[in-house]
């Protein structure tokens, strides 16, 4: 992954000022191929180019060692831009229909990709004209594919920022796993997370507090009263500040 980053950083300096007008075939020759084996980490053996779809047409890229392949990449040419999308520097699972609603080129390639992957059976689509790349579920239990959710970097600066999330959804590791996939669909349907126990190797085992941790205690001590040994305001504190046990219960069960 490092080495990744490092050989983007190296193709994006070296990209040329006129790369804005490289055609569909230029724009997949010198940054998409260059992306997906240099800085991703892909073996050739394992990318299929010009693929026919079955029906007339033919896939830019189909990724994965098995069949059916793992992702299908629909790749266009930097002078088809996908504008200026709604968005923020944070890199998160977003909505898909407003990205689709505020570029037709996009929707147009969204469309194009999705066909493919119904025809060859892939549940991951990927869409790039260069600076813009998309990362989308084809195929959903929950609805349209075009009302769900998906990955979007816009510039080049986002790859450079978000590598971290880039290797981990679209290596051959991460689409092996299905990463990009499983992501999507937890933030569709989150899960119960998992217990504190199952992550601490001994919740038992006594730790002993650190310098700070003591002096705060100690200020704690002198600072604030301890209201169980103030018999004037004991009554009071349990009174108020308890719930009944039926009360509690009926809450810890609309917590489940």
């Amino acid at each position: 992954m490092t080495d990744g980053k490092r050989h983007l950083e190296e193709i994006l300096k070296e990209r040329p000022a006129e790369s804005a007008a490289w055609n569909e075939a230029q724009n997949r020759f010198q940054f998409v191929d260059r992306l997906l084996t240099q800085c991703l980490g892909w073996q050739v053996p394992h990318i299929k180019v010009e693929e026919p779809d079955g029906d007339g047409g033919r896939i830019d890229y189909l990724l994965g060692e098995a069949e059916p392949a793992k992702a299908v990449l629909e790749a266009k040419r930097q002078a088809v831009s996908f504008g200026d999308l709604p968005g923020s520097n944070r890199m998160q699972v977003r909505k898909l229909k407003p990205l689709l609603e505020a570029s037709p080129e996009l929707r147009a390639a969204f469309n194009q990709c999705l066909q493919y992957c119904a025809l060859k059976g892939v549940r991951l689509g990927i869409v790039c004209n260069g600076p813009q790349l998309l990362v989308f579920q084809a195929f959903s239990s929950h609805g349209a594919p075009a009302d769900g959710e998906c990955y979007f970097f816009d510039g080049f600066q986002q790859y450079l920022d978000h590598f971290q999330l880039l290797w981990k959804i679209l290596s051959p590791e991460g689409i092996a796993e299905n990463r990009a996939y499983r992501d999507i669909a937890l933030h569709r349907s989150p899960r119960i997370p998992p217990k504190a126990s199952e992550s601490i190797p001994d919740p038992l085992r006594y730790r002993y507090r650190s310098p700070f941790q003591e002096n705060i205690r100690t200020l704690a001590n002198l600072l604030l009263e301890e209201i169980e040994d103030n018999q004037q305001v004991r009554k009071s504190f349990y009174k108020d500040c308890y719930v009944p046990v039926e009360a509690n219960n009926r809450h810890t069960l609309l917590s489940k």
